[in-house]
């Protein structure tokens, strides 16, 4: 294999206007984090690229069709639009929780390509792509190519689970267009750090633009570091033209903003959008009542005992890295520093075989075990505090910021700003792989800074950097092969719509349930599916009879929005229910009509009756199913319950 060029920066380290107080690893390893222009490709980046391309392909292939959850999230993204497609306006026609760009990009994929499952697998898949190859990019103008494949490979191996968190079929297309352009918007941003023309700094704009469109948080953590990058050129180059030059720049994208937000808030005002639709807006139903348990669930928990447990959590990093510090940095051969050097290095090997051999077999205690070292769960609080660490000994070089480049403290600003909201739960599943591929490429940089570089061997560098990037891949392959061995046993359930790959039970009920609607469709009587499984719309090529087609925990707002579904059900004459036994543990209000939406349930239940489910259930209760409800023929549509 062909080594790396040396990331070691003679020049820099020469120029006695970077005299440093700090260690020199520290001096050395940033100043090698100015970008290459010209990066050097050759056999080994080449073919590292191919080798990504090799993995997503591999993924793609034997996880086909086992993505998404049919009953939670992933079914309003099929149906949404596809309601667009249709003719449909988003917020006003359909219920929308995100900013309007993922459902219209959708919409016109299914417009082009036609309304099939596999289009969506597609987009998603290749934005997964996209965002693997951009960070392989990134990695490489920062030259550490390796630590950017690794970064790429942890989006490829994360977004394939058989679960709504993956990018074929998610929870939110918006989070996997938002992932694919914040990583865009990225190499835009390193690319426009070593540059002081306009073309670069448009791009950026515009992707924020479209960032901000697809996903609020996205967008923000674009346009603050976009907004960080044109101070900091500006002053770079004492220059205020250049700050007007950027400013107008970004204009475009800042235009695009405001005609979209124009148009949101012509449909039925302010209120009916942050209100009625958005569901993480600050003043939402949603967040008011299940904010805080939301927050924590996805990790953002800012409180004392929070931080006190991340910091118990940091001690064995801090170990490993301290001995780490001595191994390769104590260049003392005494019998002291010998003894000292050998005393760390076992304690180290007897925490590993502690926790690993003697508490669980391996590879169970392997994955978490590594992930201590090498994917903490606390991993974006490491780079939200190092972001200010690395910016102040940016600026402090004042005498030669010229020659300096923000490359470096820009990455670790858009990780701290994206992930900020899984600031104590990084992981290889769940949310936080939408945002984790820029943060594990920041925290691996930061790692690599324990390497030393003056007077060794680019072989040396290279090794030091491989044992720490297959260290990072380790419990991520861990997870997801087991994770994949759950998929194992799906069975197709085929579709007019196409195929996706679940388990036997869900697949036999799901054909019923399709089966009932698709027959009451054709006689002209609507369904309306509680409290969610919005999927059984899409698949069945029946229409949802309200503007809601979901009824989790703080969609709905009591007063005027409730009272506006209750009209719709009334004016469409709305015959059947298919009520699942879907629960929401997660908010602490299981139970759908008795624990949460209690109003609106009361009215489900006083205007409909059970039948029969829609076929007997042969499962466990915790195991999908769904009951048939027809509405009382005795019933005065007038009549409300109390």
């Amino acid at each position: 294999m062909t080594l790396p060029p040396s990331t070691t920066h003679v020049d820099d380290l020469a120029d006695p206007r970077i005299a440093s107080p700090l260690p020199p690893t520290l001096d050395s390893y940033l100043s090698r984090q100015v970008p290459d222009p010209t990066p050097p490709w050759n056999f080994t980046t080449y073919g590292a690229l191919l080798m990504l391309v090799v993995l997503w392909a591999v993924k793609v292939y034997t996880t086909w069709a086992a993505w998404g959850d049919l009953t939670i999230d992933s079914g309003h993204e099929m149906y949404v639009p596809w309601m667009l497609a249709e003719g449909k306006m988003l917020y006003r026609d359909v219920w929308f929780l995100y900013t309007p760009g993922a459902p219209y990009i959708n919409s016109c994929l299914f417009r082009l390509f036609g309304m099939h499952l596999n289009v969506l697998y597609w987009a998603g898949s290749l934005s997964a792509l996209g965002s693997a190859i951009f960070l392989y990019l990134i990695g490489m103008r920062l030259s550490s190519w390796l630590v950017g494949w690794t970064a790429g490979a942890v989006i490829l191996l994360e977004a394939f689970q058989p679960s709504l968190f993956c990018f074929p079929l998610p929870y939110a297309f918006a989070a996997v267009y938002g992932c694919l352009v914040g990583c865009l918007f990225l190499w835009l941003v390193i690319n426009a750090s070593t540059s002081t023309g306009w073309p670069w700094m448009l791009a950026a704009g515009v992707a924020a633009a479209v960032a901000l469109l697809i996903k609020l948080e996205f967008g923000i953590a674009c346009y603050g570091t976009l907004a960080l990058l044109i101070a900091t050129r500006s002053f770079l180059q004492r220059s205020w033209s250049l700050l007007t030059k950027d400013f107008i720049a970004i204009l475009p994208g800042i235009a695009i903003c405001a005609l979209v937000i124009r148009w949101m808030v012509s449909i039925a005002g302010v209120e009916f959008i942050t209100q009625e639709n958005f569901m993480s807006w600050p003043t939402s139903y949603f967040m008011k009542v299940y904010g805080k348990a939301w927050l924590e669930l996805t990790g953002f928990t800012v409180t004392g005992l929070a931080f006190h447990e991340a910091m118990f959590r940091a001690i064995p990093l801090a170990i490993a890295l301290f001995v780490s510090y001595c191994v390769l940095w104590w260049n003392r051969s005494d019998m002291r520093s010998v003894l000292l050097k050998v005393v760390s290095v076992l304690a180290v090997l007897v925490y590993f075989v502690r926790d690993i051999f003697l508490n669980f077999l391996p590879p169970h205690r392997l994955e978490p075990t590594l992930s201590t070292f090498f994917f903490p769960p606390d991993m974006v609080l490491y780079v939200v505090v190092a972001a200010p660490v690395v910016w102040w000994y940016f600026w402090r070089q004042s005498g030669v910021a010229a020659v300096r480049d923000p490359s470096f403290p820009l990455l670790l600003t858009f990780s701290s700003l994206l992930a900020f909201r899984i600031l104590m739960n990084m992981s290889t599943w769940g949310y936080p792989i939408y945002y984790n591929g820029p943060v594990a490429l920041s925290f691996l940089l930061l790692l690599c800074l324990i390497i030393p570089r003056v007077g060794r061997s680019r072989r040396f560098v290279f090794l030091g950097e491989l044992v720490i990037c297959l260290g990072c891949l380790a419990p991520v392959a861990l997870y997801t092969l087991a994770s994949d061995a759950h998929a194992r046993n799906f069975v197709p359930l085929t579709t007019e719509r196409g195929t996706i790959r679940v388990s036997k039970h869900l697949a036999e009920n799901y054909r019923a349930a399709i089966q009932f609607m698709k027959e009451k469709a054709s006689l002209g009587q609507s369904v309306l599916s509680v409290p969610e499984d919005t999927s059984l719309y899409f698949l069945s090529g029946a229409y949802c009879p309200t503007r809601v087609f979901l009824f989790t925990p703080g969609v709905l707002v009591p007063g005027k929005m409730t009272e506006d579904v209750i009209r719709e059900i009334e004016r469409k004459h709305v015959s059947y229910l298919l009520w699942s036994n879907r629960i929401f543990s997660e908010y602490g209000v299981p139970v759908f009509g008795k624990d949460f939406d209690r109003y609106f349930g009361d009215y489900l239940k006083s205007h409909y009756r059970p039948v029969s489910p829609v076929i007997p259930n042969t499962g466990s209760d915790l195991q999908w199913t769904a009951v048939v409800w027809e509405r009382k023929p005795e019933i005065d549509p007038r009549i409300r319950p109390r």
